[in-house]
C-alpha cells in the first residue's frame, strides 16, 4: 500500500506541474502516452503438460502488456522526459481445454534523457499490483504481492527495449519477475 500511496503522490505531483503549466506559456508540456509491448523471462511459475505429450513453461516475467498514462517533457531542460504509466499485463497457455492465466497492474514512474535524433535512455522505478494467477480449478490460485521495482529502457522514437526487475512473494515463496521487452509507444498531440 506504501508503494501506491508513493506512486500515486509522485503522480499528482506530475499533474500539478501540468496545471502551473497552464498558467505561464508553455513551461511544461504534457501529453497523452499511450504504450504496448511483448515481456519474456523470470522464474519458472509452472509447467504445463499436453495431452500430445508437448508440454509449456509459465514464466512470472513473461506477458504482452497494454499501457496508458502521460509524457511530461519541460521546454527549458529539452533533454529531459519522464513518462508515467498504468498498465494491464496478461499472460496464458495454449490449453484450449482450461483458461490457467497470470495477470497483472504495472505501473511506472521513469525519467528519460533524450540525445541525437529520436534516441532516448531512460531509468525508473515500477510495482506490480494486482498479481493474480488463476489455475482454472487444474492448479490452486494464487494471489502475489510484488516489491518496489527497476525499469530500464534504451529507445528509438516509437521502438524500445526494455529490461524490468520485481519479485513476486506468496507467503514464505519469493520468484524473480526479471523480463526483457520489446515495446513500441506514442504521445499525442503530436508535437
Amino acid at each position: 500500500m506504501k508503494k501506491i500511496t508513493f506512486l500515486f503522490i509522485v503522480i499528482i505531483g506530475l499533474f500539478q506541474i501540468s496545471l502551473f503549466a497552464q498558467e505561464n506559456p508553455k513551461p511544461v508540456k504534457v501529453r497523452f502516452l499511450g504504450e504496448f509491448g511483448l515481456e519474456y523471462g523470470g522464474d519458472e511459475l509452472i509447467e504445463i503438460f499436453f495431452t500430445n505429450g508437448e508440454d509449456q513453461k509459465m514464466l512470472v516475467g513473461q506477458g504482452i502488456y497494454l499501457a496508458a498514462g502521460a509524457q511530461i517533457e519541460f521546454t527549458k531542460i529539452q533533454p529531459l522526459l519522464i513518462r508515467t504509466s498504468v498498465g494491464f499485463k496478461y499472460n496464458t497457455t495454449a490449453a484450449t481445454n482450461a483458461n490457467i492465466r497470470l495477470t497483472r497492474v504495472p505501473i511506472l514512474l521513469m525519467p528519460y534523457y533524450r540525445f541525437g535524433d529520436g534516441f532516448r535512455v531512460g531509468a525508473g522505478i515500477t510495482t506490480h499490483e494486482l498479481v493474480y494467477f488463476r489455475g482454472d480449478d487444474f492448479v490452486p490460485d494464487i494471489d502475489f504481492n510484488s516489491s518496489l521495482g527497476s525499469k530500464f529502457e534504451f529507445g528509438y522514437k516509437a521502438v524500445a527495449l526494455s529490461y524490468t526487475s520485481v519479485k513476486y512473494s506468496a507467503g514464505i515463496e519469493e520468484l524473480s519477475a526479471w523480463s526483457i521487452g520489446l515495446n513500441f509507444s506514442f504521445a499525442l498531440p503530436q508535437n
